[in-house]
């Protein structure tokens, strides 16, 4: 895993994750993290496709669009990130995009728990294709 200053949208990846939780609406994922919001402005029905895969799937690590995929921090809309689920979403995520270029927002809050030492050294057994870059 490298940390990188760079913009989730520009960086040339090929995949890009977004932070969610498992929270849905009237059949729509609740984008209440920065980058997921950024994502459902960027792609039209991105909600619901998420809601859907939710549903049907769990709270798990989608791949929703070509290149873009979900990454879990949290069980409920309302919870904290946990470290478990974070770790969770890393292997699932791992194993979904081998040894592909993959560009992920750091995993947690600027302020509270986990905090960024503690998830990164749960992340750290992630190979070097996958980038951390700053926001949520």
């Amino acid at each position: 895993m490298i940390e990188k200053t760079c913009n989730l949208w520009i960086e040339t990846a090929e995949y890009r994750c977004i932070l969610t939780s498992a929270a849905v609406a009237e059949g729509e994922a609740v984008c209440d993290t920065r980058s997921a919001g950024e994502a459902a402005k960027r792609f039209a029905g991105l909600a619901g496709d998420l809601g859907r895969l939710l549903a049907s799937r769990g709270n798990h690590v989608h791949l929703i669009r070509p290149g873009l995929c979900s990454f879990p921090i949290r069980q409920y809309q309302w919870s904290g990130p946990t470290l478990a689920i974070i770790e969770r979403s890393a292997r699932e995520l791992a194993a979904l995009v081998g040894t592909a270029k993959t560009l992920l927002p750091r995993p947690s809050p600027e302020e509270g728990e986990p905090t960024w030492e503690t998830v990164s050294k749960a992340l750290a057994f992630l190979p070097d294709n996958f980038i951390v870059v700053p926001g949520a």
